[in-house]
This record gives structure tokens, sequence and C-alpha cells, in this order.
């Protein structure tokens, strides 16, 4: 291996692994009992804020637009929508036969029954949940706590992410090499990540690169 190589691959998981999106709209259609137009979903969709918001916040919103929604259930119930991107599963599972690959997530335990729709649960070698470690990212600790479990320099180490602010920004910071899922506009004021991808297979081809 090359120097500067990959050596080890962190993972975010909403809208990297899989189309939270999909899984969303998908939710909604089955409370609805129907799919959603495109004005219900523009609000749903702005009081879910791709689900960053507290999950009371969310519940309460929901309320108002006339569901009710249980904030302890609601992160499963979305877990039983999302769906495997294709070729995902068998990329990372060829990347995890030679590299270390571990995912760094914001959530609670229905992160590991998403990992598990997506056959990851027993592919990745390592999972971070920030409710299990007490700190969420964009915090130091949790990158700091992925990156020594790596056993690898950061330059060693591609951190893939859709978030510019909460994934990217901080694993650059930590000298991390960076890889963007693009799913939205990125900050004019924060610098671009080197690598971007659309797919999560492209990271097979990214990783083999930079081999």
């Amino acid at each position: 291996m090359k120097p500067g190589g990959v050596r080890a691959l962190l993972l975010d998981l909403d809208d990297t692994l899989f189309d939270r999106a999909l899984a969303f709209r998908a939710w909604l259609a089955g409370r609805l009992g129907r799919p959603p137009d495109d004005a219900e979903l523009a609000a749903w969709s702005e009081i879910d804020h791709r689900g960053q918001r507290p999950r009371t916040e969310f519940a309460a919103d929901a309320a108002r637009l006339g569901l009710a929604v249980d904030p302890e259930r609601f992160p499963f119930e979305l877990a039983e929508h999302v769906e495997p991107e294709p070729g995902a599963r068998e990329a990372i599972g060829r990347l995890a036969a030679r590299l270390r690959v571990g995912i760094v997530t914001n959530g609670g335990p229905a992160q590991r029954t998403k990992l598990q729709r997506l056959g990851l649960a027993d592919t990745v070698h390592a999972v971070f949940v920030s409710s299990e470690l007490g700190y969420a990212k964009p915090a130091s600790q949790i990158f700091d706590r992925a990156l020594r479990w790596t056993e690898h320099a950061p330059h060693e180490v591609l951190f893939a992410g859709d978030d510019p602010i909460i994934d990217l920004g901080p694993a650059a910071a930590h000298g991390m090499l960076t890889a963007w899922r693009a799913r939205s506009e990125w900050p004019r004021w924060l610098a671009p990540a080197p690598y971007e991808i659309h797919s999560v297979a492209a990271l097979e081809a990214l990783c083999e690169a930079r081999a």
C-alpha cells in the first residue's frame, strides 16, 4: 500500500448508506394510508428536518399535522422502511475484507436495527452510536473514539457522510480524508470535501484508487 493509502473506512448511516428520504416517505404513506401529495410531503419533511430534530419536537409538530407519533417508537417504525441500496452490501463486504470498517452514527437503538435491515450488522467491524457513547456528532469525542479504534493515522482513514457540518467538517478537522455523499447543497463557507460520491458502491473504487 502506498503512503497515504486508505487503511480504514468510517461511515455515517442515515442518508449515506441508505436514502432516508425514501424511508420517511414510505413511513408517512403507511401512516396516512395513501401516498402523500407534494404539499403534505414538503410539510412533513420540514418538521422532520432529515431526522435532525429532537423526536419529541417532531412528535409535537406531527400532532398539529393530524397524526399521533410516539417519539420512542418512531425511529423503529422508520427503520422498517429502510431499503438497501443496490450493490451497497456487496461493496461494503468486499471493503471490510481488507479494511477496518466502522459506522459512526447519531441516534438510538434503532440505528442498529437499520444496519440489520441493510444486511450490514455482521459485515462492519464496529458501530459507534451516539446514545451509547453519550456524545453525538459533531462533538469531537465520537470522532476521536472511532479514529482510535481504527489504529491508523488520520490521513489513512476515509470518512464518508452526507452532512458537511455534522460529518465531514469535523472528520476533516481530525485530519481524515473525507468523501461527501451528495444529498443537498454544500455550504459555500466550508472548504469542499476532496471526494464526492453518489452511491455506496463508489466507495470501493475510491478506496482502491487510494490503496
